[in-house]
């Protein structure tokens, strides 16, 4: 028994600490690549200290640094702290490609396009502007017109920045970038990334849908909001 005991004492001072697993090295060189997203702040603090993280995760069986990572993003956990120095995690979704992601606005004959696309994280389909995921090597504006082409099939003849946007900062860290654009030639394909339908509306008519509740996306409502501030 004695023996027994001591070779679990050994095989638990053998175990690797925390921070020396691959999701808090994924962590730390993601912080080194892209600092901008690990700014401090005095209201809420990153803590990189490795002794706080070994001893939070060993307390609470919290995993914390990189968890997941996709061609599109990447999910991470913080141990954060508030000004009251109390500890916690605080789950992130960022791009994959820092930046190019994008919404549009195609307007063909003065009225707006829409598409109706059955969404799968809300498994159901929805009214919204055509939008994308940045890539690799493409500028918001290349992204947003390969979008229209791929999605519309459109010749994309004039092209506005509006501005960006942030759909959801509560766990999302992506700016998407706003780009008005004047089209022709729309074809429709149905079945490509979820496409049921496309819809060509004027401005008071999108109105209404949004007053009647027809018009959940928060791209759709933010980039039209945009598009009233700036082109009418």
């Amino acid at each position: 028994l004695k023996r027994i005991l001591q070779s679990m004492q050994e095989r638990c001072n053998m175990k690797s600490k925390y921070n020396e697993n691959k999701e808090w090295q994924d962590y730390l060189k993601l912080y080194e690549e892209r600092p901008e997203l690990f700014l401090q702040s005095d209201q809420i603090s990153i803590i990189f200290d490795e002794n706080t993280i070994n001893t939070f995760v060993e307390k609470t069986n919290k995993k914390i640094g990189v968890l997941y990572k996709s061609d599109f993003h990447i999910l991470i956990v913080d141990l954060v702290s508030d000004k009251n120095k109390k500890l916690y995690t605080y789950e992130r979704l960022l791009p994959s490609v820092n930046s190019g992601a994008v919404v549009t606005l195609p307007i063909q004959n003065k009225k707006l396009v829409l598409l109706k696309q059955y969404r799968h994280a809300i498994r159901q389909s929805q009214y919204c502007f055509p939008r994308g995921f940045g890539e690799v090597g493409l500028s918001a504006q290349q992204n947003a017109e390969k979008e229209l082409k791929e999605e519309l099939h459109a010749h994309i003849t004039k092209t506005q920045y509006l501005g960006n946007i942030i759909a959801d900062s509560g766990i999302l860290s992506t700016q998407t970038a706003v780009f008005v654009c004047e089209v022709e030639d729309i074809q429709k394909e149905y079945g490509y990334e979820g496409i049921e339908d496309i819809v060509f509306l004027t401005p008071k008519e999108l109105e209404t849908w949004i007053s009647n509740k027809k018009i959940i996306d928060s791209f759709t409502l933010s980039a039209y909001s945009l598009y009233k501030f700036h082109c009418r």
